[in-house]
Order: structure tokens, then C-alpha cells, then sequence
């Protein structure tokens, strides 16, 4: 990787926001089939013109360029999930840029954001998650597929 990487806010810009939602939508199609790259711009656009927060979309740059992104949501479409949210959601790094701390830095950026306990449920990222100190809850399954839900508080 060349450069080094920053993270702010998910900007209003059209092109990016589009670039963020399509990893998402190709992320996980397995966990969320209906997931559109128009249903996520208009969760961004209806929190853009409310203020309302969370969401909180991150998005990481190397030299200007979009590599990376996080949320904090309010609900994470976990069906019968009791915990409360807000929950950390959708971190995804491009394949090229992986291993260079980006999406660790990501999550510790929304994590910094919250006030009070954090959610999130992952398929295969129990370790890596449980080294920047979040714990086991318990076990659940998404559209077939099993999740470990965690929880982290400052």
C-alpha cells in the first residue's frame, strides 16, 4: 500500500457514497439478499437531512482515494436480537488494502463514537475482534448462516 490512510466522515459526494454502498451490497449478499446500492444511499441521504445519528458512516482514504468503511447503527437486522444497539455494522476494506490496520482503525473510530455499550455480530471475525477487546455474547443465525453476536463498552 502506498500513502498512508485517512478516516472521516462519509461524505455527501455522490460517486463515493455509490463506490461504499456497492462493496456493501457485494459484501454479504448471502446475509442480506435484498440490500440495494439505493436502499443504503437512502439511509445516508435521510440521516444527512435529519441529523439523525447514528448512522455514522466512515469512510477511509488512501490519497484521496475510498478503500474502506464502518457504521454505527441503530438496528443491524438481526432478527430476534434482544440487545439494544447501537451496533458497529458493515466494515469493509478492498482486498488490496487489507492488512495495513485500516479496518482495525475503522472500528476503533466508531467505537470512539459510541456512548456506552457497542453490538455487532460477525460470521468469522471473533478473534479479530476479541483483540481490540470485544466479547462472545452468544451465537445466533442470519438468512441461514450462523453469527456470533459481541458487545464491547468502554
Amino acid at each position: 500500500m502506498n500513502g498512508t490512510f485517512v478516516i472521516a466522515d462519509l461524505p455527501a459526494d455522490e460517486d463515493i457514497r455509490r463506490r461504499v454502498a456497492r462493496w456493501l451490497v457485494d459484501g454479504w449478499p448471502h446475509l442480506f439478499p435484498d440490500d440495494t446500492e439505493d436502499w443504503y444511499l437512502h439511509v445516508w441521504d435521510e440521516a444527512d437531512r435529519t441529523g439523525a445519528r447514528p448512522p455514522h458512516g466512515l469512510v477511509a482514504t488512501v490519497n484521496g482515494v475510498p478503500v474502506g468503511t464502518a457504521s454505527m447503527v441503530l438496528d443491524d437486522e438481526l432478527p430476534g436480537a434482544k440487545e439494544p444497539g447501537p451496533w458497529l455494522a458493515a466494515v469493509w476494506v478492498e482486498p488490496s488494502h487489507r492488512r495495513h490496520g485500516i479496518g482495525g482503525a475503522l472500528v476503533r473510530a466508531v467505537m470512539e463514537r459510541a456512548h456506552g455499550p457497542l453490538w455487532l455480530y460477525t460470521e468469522d471475525g471473533v478473534e479479530w475482534y476479541g483483540a481490540m477487546g470485544w466479547h462472545k455474547v452468544r451465537g445466533a443465525e442470519l438468512n441461514g448462516h450462523a453469527v456470533t453476536v459481541m458487545t464491547w463498552s468502554s
